[in-house]
């Protein structure tokens, strides 16, 4: 037998066993079970298990909130390269692995829902200013008033000082305002 022959017959039993593996991992995967993971070190990723975990992550206030995954997408066991294709790093998406589950979260530079009708104030130049989202974030300046700091009452200047001059909504930080014109220069 010559060496094309051996190497035939070896090519020949190489695909008869991967067509194999192939049709096992799909029957299982058809009877609602989980395929049976190849872990070879370097040379293939182990196979996400679990569905991917896929959450907003708000820059401006630093809080996560779930999404779901998209409609027509299907995981199927896919990878993190797998995904990569779906959820591109440029449109500002990460993806980490936690056990056999992926995150996949996707960065945004703005105030979570929750977040952004609220507004606090803080000193800007010596200046109250208002600024969007809680205190402590990093909410968009709205507008910066002409009422100084200096001469509002030790209590109100403590309070917008130390980041606890908050408010749910524009309308009740323009209330508190109101109340501090008789400051104004």
């Amino acid at each position: 037998m010559g060496d094309a022959s051996r190497r035939f017959i070896v090519i020949g039993l190489m695909i008869f066993l991967l067509g194999g593996l192939v049709a096992y991992q799909q029957a299982r995967v058809s009877t609602g079970q989980r395929p049976v993971i190849l872990r070879v070190p370097g040379l293939l990723e182990p196979r996400v298990l679990e569905e991917p975990r896929l959450e907003k992550y708000y820059r401006y206030c630093g809080h996560r909130e779930p999404i779901p995954l998209p409609a027509g997408v299907k995981w199927n066991w896919a990878g993190k390269e797998e995904m990569s294709i779906l959820f591109p790093p440029a449109e500002g998406w990460r993806i980490t692995r936690e056990g056999e589950r992926l995150v996949i979260t996707q960065e945004v530079d703005d105030l979570c829902p929750a977040d952004a009708p609220r507004r606090h104030l803080a000193v800007k130049d010596g200046l109250v200013a208002i600024y969007q989202g809680p205190a402590g974030s990093l909410g968009p300046l709205m507008r910066v008033t002409n009422l100084k700091v200096a001469s509002l009452p030790p209590s109100w200047r403590e309070k917008i000082e130390n980041g606890q001059a908050e408010f749910n909504s524009e309308q009740e930080v323009l209330e508190a305002l109101d109340s501090l014109d008789e400051f104004r220069p």
